[in-house]
């Protein structure tokens, strides 16, 4: 387990910052709570929401590709909330309408109807993890973030999200995928597409997860995202013979040219401002600078 530690420098030397603790876990829920964006990249939707069933979820939250979020909180290291939380995610996937209520009464109907049940997220907030809980993580990489926060004095949060050894996931096609309205699933255009679309879509996928050993990996519905804190890149389809790639980008500092385009205020799959065409393996090479770019300013 790695371990976090902060210096001042003052001419050429260095001292270190020793953290200081947040004595109740109301404290630090309340600070995620009112930074929820900013922190973890999910959208507040309810504190301490009841299940009805004698448990209570700590922050019940919705992420950019609608999924919906579970975050655990804790301040003694030795207890561990994993298992809890992965009770409730269980009790979202059963008790979808619920859900549904809940985001549509605090973000509107677009929001409520956009969830996407096909994976739930847990979030367990920290100063540090067990043994168990890293065990249990290391099962599902895919579904739960572990997050390690330092504070230090009064104005200074550090985070660190653990990541796993295997912590990619490769869509795996599905040849009984149901389609989303008329369109349809990125794991079923996959297993149709040809074998050099294919090719063209593994070699852009490798771009984008060699940018670190911190990007995680996520199949939606209709696309592929790739994160580190919140997405920084996303690819879906555009026909049978190209694809799209989104990045999460300042496009008013990226010099424009042929294949690339401002979606700042445009409706498309995916998240991210801009958008790359990828045709041939010369435009994946020549989309790895603003890959690098979106990954950097993602963390």
């Amino acid at each position: 387990m790695s371990e976090l530690r902060l210096f001042a420098i003052d001419n050429g030397k260095v001292q270190e910052n020793q953290p200081s603790f947040y004595k109740l876990e109301r404290e630090v829920q309340d600070l995620f709570e009112s930074n929820l964006e900013t922190l973890l990249g999910v959208r507040f939707v309810a504190s301490e929401f009841s299940t009805g069933q004698g448990g209570r979820i700590d922050t019940l939250g919705i992420d950019e590709n609608g999924f919906p979020v579970v975050i655990e909180y804790k301040l003694d290291k030795n207890r561990t909330v994993i298992n809890q939380g992965m009770s409730y995610m269980a009790w979202l996937r059963s008790h979808k309408a619920e859900f549904w209520k809940v985001v549509f009464e605090k973000l509107g109907k677009e929001v409520a109807d956009a969830i996407d049940h096909s994976s739930t997220r847990l979030i367990c907030i920290a100063t540090d993890f067990t043994r168990d809980d890293l065990g249990a993580y290391e099962l599902m990489p895919s579904s739960i973030d572990l997050v390690r926060y330092r504070r230090f004095g009064q104005d200074r949060l550090l985070l660190e999200r653990i990541t796993s050894s295997d912590a990619t996931v490769t869509p795996v096609p599905n040849s009984q995928a149901t389609k989303t309205g008329t369109d349809k699933p990125i794991s079923q255009w996959l297993e149709e597409a040809s074998p050099e679309i294919k090719q063209l879509y593994e070699s852009l996928r490798q771009a984008i997860l060699g940018q670190g050993e911190d990007v995680t990996e996520k199949p939606t519905k209709l696309y592929i995202a790739f994160k580190r804190t919140r997405n920084f890149a996303t690819i879906t389809y555009a026909s049978y013979t190209n694809l799209n790639l989104y990045l999460h980008i300042k496009v008013d500092d990226v010099e424009m040219r042929e294949g690339l385009r401002d979606v700042r205020s445009i409706g498309h799959w995916g998240t991210g401002d801009l958008e790359v065409k990828v045709r041939t393996l010369a435009d994946v090479e020549q989309a790895l600078p603003l890959i690098q770019r979106a990954y950097e300013g993602q963390s």
